[in-house]
């Protein structure tokens, strides 16, 4: 896993955002950077059409996505190894078989909240729930005058790998990591309000979540000792109350608990909820 993969199988403003963050953690970590176009099979480009002027004139648009994502790439650090791969089939198969050797898989979107979803951020969802890999989704936004590493935390061990990863980052570019630990008042008492509901004081429950973002952050504490960090302990909705955090930072992480036999298709709800309202470059860690 010594390298980081980027789409760039759509072109524009989004995926040169994404090329150029990739750029940066793979130079800052000494990774190689593979920048991967896919000719997609499903848009009328079966094999049936090879050497067909519909197949070249794809394959050029592929290598001036290609070329045009290796100049920003230099733009980052001239002297980082870059690799280009042009590919034929499902974009989502392709990224998952390359996100198995991979340290981290980064994908374009030009959707955030409040505009219409497109079909770049239907297969920035997809691609997240198949990788192998921890994957950022970089939506098309700028970042200027923002500042934080937000990250979600609910105790679980995933939640820990998001959390040393969300650390770890925060560290190198110098911002403070902002943890964030969001509990559903209405889950914890084990149903709605109402007639049956168990009483259970608030004060209590906000102090055992709190002890439990304490626990959480101990290591952190310990191998970081200069970083600055900021509490969040809240009672309310973790999407929300992530992707308002997110809205003032510059980098997004969570833990996807997706399980199961599907879930290579399914993220867990707050990771799907939080880049279905894309607030930042968000990072998904399985």
């Amino acid at each position: 896993m010594n390298e980081i993969a980027v789409g760039v199988s759509t072109g524009g403003s989004a995926t040169m955002r994404a090329v150029r963050w990739a750029a940066e953690r793979a130079s800052a970590r000494s990774l190689t950077l593979r920048l991967v176009h896919v000719v997609d099979e499903s848009e009328g480009l079966g094999a049936d059409l090879t050497g067909g002027e519909l197949l070249r004139a794809a394959e050029d648009r592929a290598h001036g996505c290609l070329d045009e994502a290796s100049f920003a790439a230099a733009g980052v650090d001239p002297a980082l190894e870059v690799v280009t791969t042009l590919e034929r089939g499902s974009p989502v198969e392709v990224f998952e078989r390359i996100s198995d050797g991979a340290a981290m898989l980064v994908v374009g979107s030009d959707w955030h909240g409040g505009q219409r979803a497109s079909r770049r951020r239907v297969h920035s969802l997809r691609i997240a729930a198949a990788s192998h890999a921890p994957v950022a989704v970089i939506p098309d936004l700028d970042l200027s005058g923002r500042s934080g590493v937000v990250v979600g935390v609910d105790g679980s061990h995933i939640s820990d790998n998001a959390l040393s990863f969300a650390a770890e980052e925060a560290d190198r570019i110098g911002e403070p990591l902002i943890a964030v630990h969001s509990w559903d008042v209405v889950a914890m008492v084990g149903g709605e309000y109402g007639y049956g509901a168990p009483v259970i004081a608030t004060d209590d429950l906000a102090r055992a979540e709190s002890e439990i973002l304490d626990a959480a952050l101990a290591p952190v504490v310990a191998d970081h000792p200069g970083l600055e960090l900021r509490r969040v302990v809240v009672a309310g909705d973790p999407v929300h109350d992530l992707s308002d955090a997110a809205a003032g930072a510059t980098l997004l992480v969570v833990g996807s608990h997706g399980r199961g036999v599907i879930a290579r298709f399914l993220l867990g709800s707050v990771s799907q909820g939080v880049l279905a309202n894309l607030e930042a470059p968000t990072v998904v860690i399985r």
